[in-house]
């Protein structure tokens, strides 16, 4: 594993002595871009969304010199243990099972989950009620955990990006998808893909199912401390600017 990119007390340490201390390399920071509006990339090939928008903010406050770019989620975690990442933003739900390999910020969001088909379908979401329904998910996601524990009868479809589960969907190869609330309104209904569609089911979050955990947060390597901490410090600087509490209403309507 590389050795941490965040070299603040080895630079002050170094000056202290006469030395000469060197800036700190960039953070790399992963972000899977297919998540609007949390996370995508525009027509110009830039990446926005409410998650870049708040890395963004997080590093200009805790003075962090980051690169924010798009790789595949299924690869993510994964490079973020190898060292490949400094850190991750992409609407990670923390869990006790990804505690186990990876450190995450304070939490910045307690998302809401919904499942979302045809206007007009109804469906039993009583245990066993799902059998026989093909439900279209993210892969490896909190999503996925869920309907894989409490709908074992059903045909789960699952997908590398955020965005392919709607294609299935549209296309009448799934009933059902399910992800966040606050994405499938605004990633999906809004748009002209959506209309035919909507919200069904209740609304669940980490109190309902553990799959769902504590709510979102920021992932860093669990031997980078010096970053978790930076992390920590810029996000509370954003949050009691207000810059949080905007974002929230820019992107989900809070």
């Amino acid at each position: 594993m590389r050795t941490p990119r965040i070299l603040f007390a080895a630079a002050l340490a170094m000056a202290a002595v006469g030395g000469t201390a060197h800036a700190a390399e960039k953070v790399q920071i992963a972000t899977d871009a297919t998540f609007p509006p949390f996370e995508s990339i525009d027509s110009n090939g830039k990446l926005v969304g409410y998650d870049i928008e708040l890395m963004q903010a997080v590093c200009e406050a805790a003075k962090l010199d980051c690169n924010i770019f798009a790789a595949a989620w299924d690869g993510m975690i994964p490079g973020l243990i190898s060292g490949k990442y400094d850190a991750l933003i992409s609407q990670l739900t923390v869990t006790e099972k990804r505690r186990k390999v990876i450190a995450f910020s304070d939490i910045y969001e307690h998302p809401v989950f919904r499942f979302v088909a045809k206007k007009g379908a109804s469906f039993d979401f009583s245990p066993g009620g799902l059998k026989g329904k093909t439900i279209a998910v993210q892969t490896g996601t909190p999503m996925d955990a869920y309907v894989t524990a409490h709908y074992p009868e059903a045909t789960i479809k699952r997908y590398d990006s955020g965005s392919a589960p709607y294609l299935e969907l549209t296309a009448g190869r799934a009933d059902l998808h399910i992800s966040y609330q606050a994405q499938v309104i605004n990633g999906f209904l809004k748009g002209d893909t959506g209309k035919d569609f909507a919200l069904v089911g209740p609304e669940l979050t980490g109190k309902d199912a553990k799959e769902f955990g504590e709510g979102v947060a920021i992932a860093i390597s669990k031997k980078n401390t010096e970053l978790l901490d930076a992390i920590n410090k810029g996000l509370a600087a954003v949050r009691e600017s207000g810059k949080l509490d905007a974002l929230n209403a820019k992107y989900l309507g809070q």
